[in-house]
């Protein structure tokens, strides 16, 4: 468990130290997927839906020449900000649902008829 909430913490201190910035830089990237790695042995789970997909970290464009049409990327990688935190927004709640929570969660729709 101790494993888990380190794991847990360091997701936190990551989302609360990006930079504001349109896209995520690879290491930031590599270390949340470290994390899903290191949470996924730990609650002998599969968290792979958690992870960013491979095809979503590039290069980004970085300017061109507007006569030529010559395009320039960034030699870093890269993934979509709103992406990586929806992936890393959601698997801080699975776990707070799964671990933190003192009280059982109702997930779903109550209905209002008795």
């Amino acid at each position: 468990m101790d494993k888990i909430l380190r794991a847990y913490t360091r997701l936190v201190a990551l989302k609360e130290n990006l930079l504001s910035r349109h896209d995520i830089h690879e290491k930031y990237i590599k270390d949340y997927h470290e994390i899903v790695d290191v949470l996924s042995s730990e609650a002998h789970t599969s968290l792979g839906e958690f992870r960013i997909p491979a095809h979503e970290i590039k290069p980004i464009l970085t300017g061109g020449n507007y006569l030529t049409g010559e395009k320039f990327y960034s030699k870093d990688n890269y993934c979509e900000r709103t992406l990586f935190l929806s992936k890393l927004d959601a698997l801080l709640s699975y776990f707070q649902i799964k671990y933190l929570s003192k009280e059982k969660q109702e997930i779903g729709f109550k209905s209002s008829k008795k």
